[in-house]
C-alpha cells in the first residue's frame, strides 16, 4: 500500500528561496512582471490591479500545431441513437467502422488567437501567483470533511509546480505557450480508463506532462474557496501586502477572489468539449460553484448558471450512474470517487434549489442514489472491494465509530433524497393532491434515515458537555447537517400549511427548534476564517424563513384578537428574533464585497421594523379592518424571501442556498 499512497511533500510547505522580485513584497512572482501585448476581451480580470496579471500571451497561428479532438459525446443512454449498436457490439464483424457515439477523430482544427491568449494567461496566474499552493493545502488540511481526495490534490498540486519549476526565466514566454498547447492537445482527448490502473496512474492521466484544463481548473477554484475562507487579517495576505492595513488588505484580497474566479471561469471555457466531461471537470465545476456564490451571492445568476453546467457534467460523464456504461473501465477506488463527486454535486444542487425555489437540474428519478463506503483513503486506493466491505457494515457505515472523509457526503446524499421530494409538493404542478398523506410518508422516511446514521455524526446526540464548547471543525459540520435535516422538516410543514391550512403547530414548533438551533453559530464569532462570508448562507437559508414565520405569527397575534390556532411563547420569540437581527448586523460588518451582503443588510433592516412592531405594537384594528400595515411594515423583503405562511396570510417572495 505504501507503494502507491506516498505522500509528497508540497514544495509550498517550504520557507521559498530567493526570489528576484521579493523586494517588493506587494508581488510574489517567479519572476519580474513580463510585458504584456493588448489584453484581450475574454479576460475581465486583466482590468484589475492584482499580481501575476501581466503575463506574455499570444502564439501566432503558424507556432500553433494542429490538434486531433474527440468527438464523443459522453455518455450516452439507453435510447441514444448508438444505443441499438451499442447493445450488439460483439455481432457486428470485426472490418466494420466503429458504430456512432463512439469515440473518433474529426478534422484537426487549432486554437484561434483569444484562445491562446487566453489560456497563456490563466497559465501565467498560477505560475506568477505561487502562494495559491499553500492556501489550497492549508484549506484541506484545516477540515476532516474532504469532498476529493486529499492525496489526488496534493498530487495535483506537486505535478503542476513541478512543471513550473523547469521553466528557465529567459524563455518563460515560450515555455507556457509550449505548455498552453500541450494542454490543449491533453484536453482534446478522453482520459483513459483501466481497471488495473493504481491511484497514482489515474493522477499521472490528468497531471504533469498529461495536464488537462479541467486540472487547471480544479487547481484555480479549489483556491478561490481556500482564499475566500481566509479573514482579510489573514498573515499570509497582509505579507502580501506589505502591511497590516485591514483597508487595504480586503482590497487585494476582492482583487485576488476576481482574478481567481474570471481565470476559473476562462479555464472553464477551454474545458468546453465532450472529452473534458468527466469527474476531475465536475470537481472543478462545483468547487466554482461554491466560490460563486460566496462573491457574487447564493441567489445570484451567475451561480446558478455555473450549477446548470455542473449539472450537465454529470449526465454527459455518466456519474448519475453507477455501475453503468461510464464506469465499465473503472478500477473499485475510482467508482468511489465518482460516488462521491455525483453526492456533491446532487447536496448543491438540491439547496441552490431550494434557495432560489426554483426547480432542482439534476433530476432524483433519473440517478442511482448510492451512497459511498464510508472509508479511509488508504483503504480505499489498496483497490480490494473485500478488504473495503470488511471494513464497513450492511448500511456501508465505518464499523469504528470513526469520522471519515466520505461520511458528510454520505449523510448529504441522504438529506438530498427527501429534499427533492419536498421540492416536487412545493414546487411542482399537481404534486399537491392529499399532501398531508404524503408529507408524513416523506416525514417517516426521513427521520427513518436520519435515525440510522451513526450517533458520533449526529449533533442532536452529543451530550451536554460537547454542546458548551464552541463549534470547531468537527462540530460545526455536525451542526450543519443537522439544521439542514431541521430545515428539510420546515419545508415539509410549511408546503402542508400552504396548500391545505392545517397542521399550524407542528411548522411553529419546528420554526422554533430550526431558529433556537441556528442561533448557535452565533455564539462562536471566531477570527480563524472569515466566517461572516460562509455564515451568512446559513443565516440566510436555514434562519431566516423560520425566524419570518415566526414573526409574522407572532405580529399577527398581537394586532388580531384571539382566539388563536397556536399560542406562541411570545418572550422567547421576541429573544431570538432580536439575537437574529444581531447576527445579521455582524455578518454584513466587515465589508460589502460579499455576495450576500446586500440581502443580510436589507434583511436586517426589515427584520427589525417587524421587530420593532411587535414590541410597539399599533392599536388593535376593528374586525372589519385588514392587516395591510403588515405588507407595509415587510415591504421589500420580497428578493429575500418566500414566507407564504397560510391561506389567510400570504407572502410571496424567494430565498436561497449553499
Amino acid at each position: 500500500m505504501g507503494q502507491h499512497c506516498f505522500y509528497h511533500p508540497s514544495p509550498m510547505t517550504k520557507k521559498p528561496g530567493s526570489d528576484p522580485s521579493r523586494g517588493n513584497p506587494m508581488y510574489k512572482y517567479r519572476v519580474d512582471k513580463l510585458s504584456s501585448p493588448r489584453l484581450s476581451s475574454v479576460s475581465r480580470s486583466s482590468a484589475v490591479s492584482s499580481p501575476g496579471l501581466d503575463v506574455p500571451l499570444v502564439p501566432t497561428p503558424t507556432e500553433s500545431p494542429g490538434l486531433e479532438v474527440s468527438a464523443s459525446p459522453g455518455y450516452l443512454g439507453s435510447t441514444s441513437f448508438s444505443a441499438v449498436l451499442a447493445e450488439h457490439q460483439k455481432e457486428i464483424p470485426g472490418d466494420v467502422d466503429v458504430p456512432p457515439g463512439t469515440t473518433i477523430a474529426v478534422p484537426i482544427i487549432s486554437p484561434d488567437s483569444d484562445r491562446a491568449q487566453m489560456a497563456v494567461r490563466v497559465l501565467g496566474i498560477l505560475y506568477n501567483l505561487k502562494f495559491f499552493d499553500s492556501i489550497i493545502s492549508q484549506f484541506y488540511a484545516g477540515k476532516w470533511y474532504k469532498v476529493l481526495p486529499p492525496y489526488i490534490i496534493d498530487r495535483t498540486l506537486y505535478a503542476t509546480r513541478q512543471i513550473y519549476d523547469s521553466f528557465e526565466a529567459p524563455e518563460i514566454e515560450g515555455r507556457l505557450r509550449g505548455f498552453a498547447l500541450r494542454i490543449f492537445r491533453n484536453s482534446s482527448r478522453p482520459i483513459p480508463r483501466s481497471k488495473t490502473m493504481t491511484v497514482d496512474d489515474y493522477a499521472g492521466t490528468f497531471t504533469g506532462p498529461n495536464t488537462r484544463w479541467e486540472t487547471i481548473a480544479l487547481i484555480l477554484a479549489t483556491a478561490g474557496v481556500g482564499l475566500l475562507s481566509r479573514p482579510e487579517q489573514d498573515p499570509l495576505i497582509s505579507e502580501l501586502r506589505g502591511s497590516d492595513d485591514m483597508k487595504g488588505s480586503s482590497e487585494l484580497k476582492d482583487k485576488l477572489v476576481l482574478q481567481l474566479s474570471d481565470a476559473t471561469s476562462n479555464c472553464l471555457m477551454l474545458c468546453d468539449q465532450a472529452s473534458s466531461s468527466n469527474e476531475i471537470l465536475a470537481y472543478a465545476q462545483y468547487a466554482d460553484v461554491v466560490m460563486k456564490t460566496q462573491q457574487y451571492g447564493d441567489s445570484s445568476y451567475q451561480a446558478w448558471r455555473r450549477l446548470s453546467d455542473l449539472a450537465a457534467t454529470v449526465y454527459a460523464s455518466g456519474l448519475h450512474q453507477v455501475d453503468g456504461p461510464a464506469d465499465e473501465n473503472c478500477p473499485f477506488f475510482l467508482k468511489q470517487v465518482r460516488r462521491g463527486c455525483f453526492a456533491a454535486a446532487f447536496f448543491t444542487d438540491k439547496s441552490v434549489a431550494t434557495f432560489v425555489g426554483r426547480p432542482p437540474l439534476i433530476n432524483y428519478r433519473y440517478c442511482s442514489l448510492t451512497l459511498p463506503y464510508d472509508i479511509d483513503d488508504d483503504i480505499l486506493f489498496a483497490d480490494n472491494e473485500q478488504e473495503v466491505l470488511s471494513h464497513v457494515d450492511v448500511n456501508g457505515w465505518d464499523k469504528d465509530g470513526i469520522k471519515r472523509r466520505p461520511s458528510v457526503n454520505r449523510i448529504r446524499l441522504q438529506l438530498s433524497f427527501f429534499r427533492e421530494e419536498i421540492l416536487e409538493l412545493a414546487l411542482g404542478d399537481g404534486y399537491q393532491r392529499d399532501m398531508p398523506r404524503k408529507a408524513e410518508q416523506i416525514l417517516e422516511r426521513a427521520q427513518k434515515a436520519w435515525g440510522q446514521c451513526p450517533a458520533h455524526l449526529r449533533y442532536d446526540c452529543l451530550s451536554p458537555d460537547e454542546l458548551v464548547h464552541p463549534l470547531h471543525d468537527t462540530y460545526r459540520m455536525l451542526f450543519l447537517l443537522y439544521i439542514d435535516y431541521l430545515h428539510s422538516h420546515f419545508l415539509l410543514h410549511r408546503a402542508v400549511v400552504k396548500h391545505t391550512d392545517v397542521g399550524h403547530k407542528p411548522l411553529f414548533d419546528t420554526a422554533r427548534l430550526l431558529l433556537s438551533t441556528v442561533l448557535r453559530i452565533c455564539n462562536d464569532r471566531e477570527t480563524t476564517t472569515d466566517r461572516s462570508k460562509q455564515v451568512s448562507w446559513v443565516m440566510l437559508y436555514y434562519g431566516l424563513p423560520s425566524a419570518c414565520v415566526l414573526a409574522f405569527e407572532v405580529l399577527r397575534q398581537g394586532q388580531k384578537p384571539g382566539p388563536h390556532l397556536v399560542v406562541l411563547p411570545r418572550s422567547e420569540i421576541i429573544r431570538n428574533l432580536s439575537v437574529f437581527v444581531s447576527c445579521l448586523a455582524w455578518i454584513a460588518s466587515p465589508s460589502p464585497s460579499h455576495g450576500n451582503y446586500t440581502a443580510c443588510k436589507e434583511v436586517e433592516k426589515k427584520l427589525s421594523r417587524i421587530l420593532d412592531q411587535i414590541l410597539d405594537p399599533l392599536p388593535l384594528v376593528a374586525p372589519h379592518e385588514d392587516l395591510n400595515f403588515v405588507e407595509d411594515v415587510a415591504s421589500g423583503l420580497e428578493p429575500y424571501l418566500d414566507w407564504s405562511q397560510f391561506n389567510t396570510l400570504d407572502f410571496n417572495s424567494e430565498y436561497f442556498s449553499l
